[in-house]
């Protein structure tokens, strides 16, 4: 049986691969770039920045994702920086060639239309979630989101917990909290043995029993 090609792999394997240190920027908001990328390894901060200067995360990008596609899409300013949370390395494809694959591979086309579908629903929910969901709810909700894409990209804690790419800075930024509330919901995680944390890391010990937290407390 001949193995699918996916957009990711297409993009791997026809664009120029670059590498970037820990807190370098692939591209700022803004941007005239139209490129579109796929991460092959490391992690990439994806965020916008609010009109009183203060930077909002957005997402993480890890290998196998793409981005970048909106601008190459429709030509207009990125409407988000990314940046390397760690040492990471990428491929970029021109906008030129990412056309030329989407009229050779119709299916690409369908693939986008899907992933941008699941972020738009993912956003939505987040969104739900910052008016109904108390902060504690939300921390956790958005550290086993993290932990579960560690865990289905190769991380394994080996008894030790899986270390999710945020800072509680930033954790307060995605659940629409202060650091104040993020920092009270951590250490009653902490307390229960569920994470660890120390100076710029989070390490979530018990993913399915935060969930199992999680659920009592917002029913």
């Amino acid at each position: 049986m001949t193995e699918t090609l996916t957009l990711g792999a297409a993009i791997a394997a026809h664009g120029r691969r670059r590498t970037y240190d820990a807190g370098q920027m692939v591209f700022a908001e803004g941007d005239r770039s139209d490129s579109v990328y796929v991460c092959t390894g490391g992690r990439l901060r994806v965020f916008v920045t609010t009109p009183s200067g203060q930077e909002l995360l957005l997402g993480i990008k890890v290998p196998g994702d793409e981005f970048g596609e909106l601008s190459a899409l429709d030509g207009r300013p990125r409407s988000a920086g990314v940046t390397a949370l760690e040492p990471s390395h990428v491929v970029e494809l021109r906008r030129r060639r990412f056309v030329e694959l989407l009229e050779a591979h119709p299916g690409f086309s369908v693939e986008i239309c899907q992933n941008l579908s699941a972020q738009l629903r993912l956003s939505n929910d987040r969104l739900v979630s910052r008016t109904a969901d108390s902060a504690t709810v939300r921390t956790g909700r958005l550290l086993v989101e993290l932990a579960s894409l560690v865990m289905r990209h190769g991380g394994d804690d080996g008894g030790g917990g899986l270390a999710v790419p945020i800072t509680q800075h930033d954790l307060a930024d995605w659940v629409g909290a202060t650091r104040e509330c993020v920092a009270r919901a951590l250490g009653g995680f902490r307390r229960a043995g569920l994470v660890e944390t120390g100076r710029g890391r989070i390490v979530v010990l018990d993913v399915a029993g935060l969930d199992r937290r999680l659920a009592t407390e917002s029913g």
